[in-house]
């Protein structure tokens, strides 16, 4: 591919940064797009997968019809079917009027589905039989309908451990996802942190009348050794943030600092080596440091209540500002904890290692206990979608 059909890509579409992943995904949008085949994009949340749908409508023989973008985890589980396929007067309560589907009004053009793995199994095997043969039923008739669309799906979740827990179709996924797109997360772009601070920073000067924000030496280096977690999307709301509510207009590291956490779902800044992730899917660490902090807290209660010394050498962190993953920072395994752990409510029944989802589940159920239930608050509590606790109770039988 041309570095050139790139650039122009990039300068069409407002698409900055020169990180050799990111032009290979534009790269693949740009060969995907002449040829009338579904492509599913792939990535953290945050990252843009957004745009790619545009690329490949654009460049395709369909951009002269409608591209209609759709998030499905932000649909209504009860109304999704109707908001896709349409409905006829009378289907449901509320029903007052015939109604097209997002699928009716694209006929001809692209439709994006944002969220590909939230949607509901039944509605699954509804997208399936419009992939195969054309054909849907708005709900409530049972008129044959036909449609051409091209389809273009979007996730941020491992669609292959969502096939293996049932959750997810895989004559669907390998429908979906004849082309793929892996759009890379930020921390996989460091060349480009820089350059989009700048691009925001000038923006939003631009865009409020004032002068553009910078950053010293050791704020740009604290800049890029942050892990940002939410990408893209957190890097502009910080440099917003930051230049809306700050006078000076050089940020200093200490400066910085105070914004970095509060966007950051339990991390802070860490060296640049601790930034692989290991195993874990996007949000799942973040997610286990929040438990094992909760633990450790409960810990400490239980020891003021017998009177017991604590002597752990371990720092105490708000909620909003714990740290990655240190050996010095959260270490359950020490002999003080184990044995504080011990006097406190008898030997550990258990001393096998558990697996993420046992933790998951756990966790899952100490904050519907904390909330009595209440499945909103929950997954407030949690850093996750409402939909997406209510999956994990059918997966794990709560």
């Amino acid at each position: 591919m041309d570095k050139n059909d790139i650039l122009s890509i990039q300068q069409n579409f407002q698409i900055t940064g020169r990180s050799p992943l990111l032009q290979e995904a534009i790269s693949a949008a740009i060969q995907a797009a002449p040829f009338d085949v579904n492509v599913l994009v792939s990535g953290e949340n945050g990252v843009g997968k957004e745009v790619f749908h545009k690329i490949l409508h654009n460049l395709s023989p369909r951009r002269y019809k409608k591209c209609i973008a759709v998030n499905c985890g932000g649909l209504p589980e009860g109304t999704i079917d109707s908001e896709l396929f349409g409905h006829v007067k009378g289907a449901y309560t509320g029903a007052l009027s015939d109604r097209k589907g997002y699928f009716e009004e694209a006929d001809g053009g692209t439709i994006f589905l944002d969220e590909i793995g939230e949607l509901p199994m039944a509605t699954q095997a509804r997208l399936l039989r419009v992939i195969e043969t054309g054909e849907y039923y708005r709900m409530g008739s049972g008129e044959v309908r036909k449609t051409d669309v091209r389809i273009v799906a979007a996730t941020n979740v491992d669609l292959h451990k969502a096939i293996a827990k049932g959750t997810f179709r895989e004559d669907l996924y390998y429908r979906l996802s004849t082309i793929t797109i892996n759009v890379p997360s930020l921390r996989e772009r460091q060349e480009d942190i820089y350059l989009l601070f700048r691009k925001f920073a000038n923006d939003i000067a631009n865009k409020y009348k004032m002068p553009a924000i910078q950053l010293d030496d050791v704020a740009r280096r604290k800049l890029l050794a942050y892990n940002w977690p939410g990408n893209v999307r957190q890097l502009l709301h910080l440099v917003e943030h930051i230049s809306i509510v700050e006078h000076d207009r050089l940020i200093t590291a200490e400066i910085l600092q105070k914004y970095l956490p509060a966007f950051d779902s339990g991390m802070s800044v860490h060296d640049e080596s601790n930034t692989s992730g290991g195993a874990f899917a996007p949000g799942e660490k973040e997610m286990l440091y929040k438990i094992v902090y909760n633990m450790k807290n409960q810990l400490d209660e239980v020891r003021k209540v017998l009177g017991l010394k604590d002597n752990t050498s371990h720092q105490k962190y708000p909620n909003h500002a714990l740290p990655a993953a240190q050996d010095d920072v959260i270490d359950m395994d020490s002999e003080d904890v184990s044995s504080d752990y011990e006097a406190a409510v008898g030997p550990m029944a258990d001393s096998q290692p558990r697996t993420l989802d046992e933790i998951e589940k756990e966790a899952i159920i100490q904050a519907l206990q904390r909330n009595n239930g209440n499945k909103r608050k929950a997954s407030e509590q949690l850093g996750i979608a409402e939909r997406t606790i209510h999956r994990k109770i059918q997966d794990y039988g709560l």
